[in-house]
């Protein structure tokens, strides 16, 4: 029998050491994911400065009025490359100004949205229920995050196919010298009616940004109470207007409901 060779052992005991060595040696650890975020914060202000639910704001001396619920469907929002090219962030959230209640991933007054990182031109978002998204609704069976969840509060009851796109909830001061606190309450429920009216509407606001691989871009979105009921050449009489539902036999309120529709669209700037 052939003797094995005593250097044969040799290299079978290095080989050993080294795949045990190799084996303990620490593996190579995923590099980290990297998340880029673009913020939208939105704010009510009154003549550029922020109230708060409930606040009295005195208008032009000579009016004063306080809110106590604003919300809004807010549809599709995108931003758009530099070639024009959208980045979808998401199909429908709800704008709540509200006081004393919980907000979430899709009720709230701040969204954040994971996007690539690149160059940005635009920001495109609509307010009220897109076309898309209404044709689509038979009932209102949804999730506890939908947005077309009853329990949000955006559903008109009276039916099971129709959806405010805003609720406003408000007080006025009715006294003729108008320094009382606002006790006079006023319901404007902005519907978006398959019968009558599709009030939605796209808004765009330029402005060039780049985002950061791992950054996370915020933008404010402002909107300004007194360009909703007093801007110039569209003003609405706050001591003599009714609350309204924009039911079809409700002339006035319908009215009413495209005046605030019209001028919401132009009170929302981007900082």
């Amino acid at each position: 029998m052939k003797t094995i060779s005593p250097k044969f052992y040799l290299f079978v005991a290095m080989v050993g050491f080294i795949e045990l060595t190799s084996s303990c040696k620490p593996k190579d650890k995923a590099p980290p994911t990297v998340t880029t975020q673009y913020t939208m914060q939105f704010n009510l202000t009154a003549g550029g400065s922020p109230i708060a639910m409930d606040q009295t704001v005195t208008y032009n001396g000579n009016i004063r009025y306080s809110i106590d619920m604003l919300r809004f469907y807010l549809g599709y929002p995108r931003l758009v490359k530099t070639d024009g090219t959208e980045v979808p962030m998401s199909n429908l959230c709800i704008v709540a100004l509200d006081k004393n209640i919980p907000y979430n991933s899709i009720f709230g007054n701040n969204f954040t949205f994971t996007v690539p990182a690149g160059d940005y031109k635009a920001v495109r978002f609509g307010i009220g229920i897109p076309p898309a998204i209404k044709d689509t609704v038979k009932h209102y069976h949804f999730g506890a995050f939908d947005p077309l969840n009853e329990n949000y509060g955006m559903l008109w009851q009276m039916t099971s196919n129709t959806f405010r796109d805003i609720v406003l909830q408000m007080f006025t001061d009715t006294t003729k010298a108008q320094n009382a606190i606002p006790n006079r309450e006023i319901i404007v429920h902005v519907l978006e009616d398959n019968d009558t009216l599709n009030l939605y509407r796209d808004l765009e606001f330029d402005k060039a940004f780049t985002i950061n691989s791992g950054a996370t871009q915020i933008d404010n979105f402002n909107i300004d109470a007194n360009q909703v009921f007093f801007p110039a050449g569209n003003a609405i009489d706050l001591k003599s207007v009714g609350s309204t539902d924009m039911v079809k036999a409700d002339k006035t309120g319908i009215q009413l409901g495209i005046q605030l529709d019209n001028n919401f669209a132009k009170a929302i700037t981007k900082q």
